[in-house]
């Protein structure tokens, strides 16, 4: 296959000749489930220099994906069934219009209208390649094999209803994104923008690009602001927090495909002289000192979002425990006051709490072993974490605790390192490092 690194979907207009021997090649390749295809092309001349196809215009830096003319050899099954998905599309872009004979009949009832229709293949054209046949062709076809046709009546006829049903149905909610259809959305996000200007700027670019997508992704997991449960992507306490400040600070445009949009029209405005590339970068200098700005003076406390109440009393003087942006604290035992000063950080280390897991925390007075920690020096950790009674401070306090390992600690016990190998020189006082 060609560069795959691409989402240009068009070829260079010199490319003819060796679409044509692309073709020959596969012709002659023995492929049974192919070669009688791009040999059917090739008789009928189906190659040819159409624009929709061939457009310099529409080729970025590499152009659509298609076979080499080297036959291929030696693929694993997963190979073969890619190589095939590429070949097929590649071969039936040549191909003639698929043609079905299309039926549709009003049947009147009591001054009620309703529509049949009826849809049957005459002509496969592209479709053949994907193993279509017209209706007339398909031998030993069962009872709708042939397409959906309508039992013939003549105009004006009465016919008798043998039955009438009623569905009582429910529409369902968007299934959660898997992996696929995520990146499916993100190829894609364009067709949700309603600026007509921004929705044809968009057109075939989405957001990232055929080499980042799937990185994007792996990045959102690694930093936990979602995770993967069976095929399906979920997200985090995290992300809804990260939201939950986009929204308040009054920068949600972040967070929407309409920013991707404005900017890639107004690069294509650039590309066409339309627009300075001066004046392109004042208005993102501006853009960024506004957001920043507003970074600079927002208050954590007042940060407006859809917060939970824990049903677990304070545990300090059984006052109602709130979420707010960056804390569960006690708001009084009405709810609505300053309450007795308790509170613990939604984010110990980097890693957010679930809603779940704070009430667990309140409820039990620990939580874990929690993965997905970070000490200060980014090194990720797993720890239970536990809420104790402070004599000092008279109140609750959130603390890690890291089980046998840190009683291991405080007991003191020397370790013997006679015979071990030095890693080298402490640089604070020139000892000896070893590993424990």
């Amino acid at each position: 296959l060609t560069y795959p690194r691409t989402d240009s979907r068009a070829l260079p207009e010199d490319y003819l000749p060796t679409v044509k021997q692309t073709f020959e090649m596969l012709a002659d390749s023995g492929m049974k489930h192919l070669a009688p295809h791009a040999l059917t092309a090739l008789n009928n001349n189906y190659i040819r220099p159409t624009k929709r196809i061939f457009d310099n215009s529409k080729v970025s830096d590499h152009f659509a994906i298609i076979p080499t003319l080297q036959a291929p050899s030696g693929l694993s099954e997963a190979e073969q069934k890619l190589y095939d998905l590429v070949v097929r599309r590649f071969m039936a872009v040549f191909f003639p219009s698929a043609e079905f004979m299309v039926t549709t009949r009003i049947t009147s009832v009591v001054n009620q209208h309703f529509k049949s229709e009826g849809k049957v293949l005459v002509k496969p054209g592209w479709m053949a390649v994907y193993g279509k046949e017209a209706a007339e062709d398909v031998a030993d076809a069962k009872e709708g094999d042939k397409g959906q046709n309508l039992v013939p009546v003549r105009e004006g006829e009465t016919v008798r209803t043998e039955s009438v049903e009623t569905k009582a149905l429910k529409t369902k909610p968007p299934a959660r994104y898997s992996e696929a259809t995520l990146l499916g959305a993100m190829e894609g996000a364009g067709k949700l923008v309603d600026d007509d200007e921004l929705r044809e700027a968009m057109q075939e670019k989405g957001l990232g690009t055929p080499a980042t997508r799937a990185a994007i992704i792996e990045g959102l997991l690694t930093e936990k602001y979602m995770f993967r449960e069976g095929r399906e992507i979920i997200p985090t306490a995290k992300a809804f927090q990260l939201m939950t400040l986009l929204r308040g600070l009054g920068v949600e445009e972040l967070s929407k495909a309409e920013l991707t949009g404005e900017w890639e029209y107004k690069l294509s405005q650039m590309e066409h002289g339309q627009l300075s590339r001066a004046a392109f970068m004042a208005e993102i200098a501006a853009m960024t000192e506004r957001m920043v700005k507003k970074a600079k003076e927002y208050d954590r406390d007042t940060i407006p979002g859809n917060y939970a109440t824990l049903t677990t009393p304070c545990p300090n003087c059984g006052g109602v425990v709130k979420e707010n942006y960056r804390r569960y604290a006690c708001t009084g035992a009405d709810g609505n006051s300053e309450g007795c000063g308790f509170s613990f950080g939604k984010s110990p280390a980097g890693r957010t709490f679930e809603p779940e897991e704070a009430e667990t925390l309140l409820r039990d007075k620990k939580i874990g072993p929690l993965e997905g920690f970070r000490s200060k020096a980014g090194w990720p950790f797993v720890a239970e974490i536990v809420i104790k009674f402070n004599e000092e401070d008279k109140n609750w306090k959130l603390e890690f605790d890291f089980g046998d390992d840190k009683k291991g600690e405080e007991t003191g016990e020397l370790v013997d390192f006679t015979g071990a190998e030095s890693l080298g020189a402490c640089p604070k006082c020139g000892g000896a490092v070893f590993e424990h």
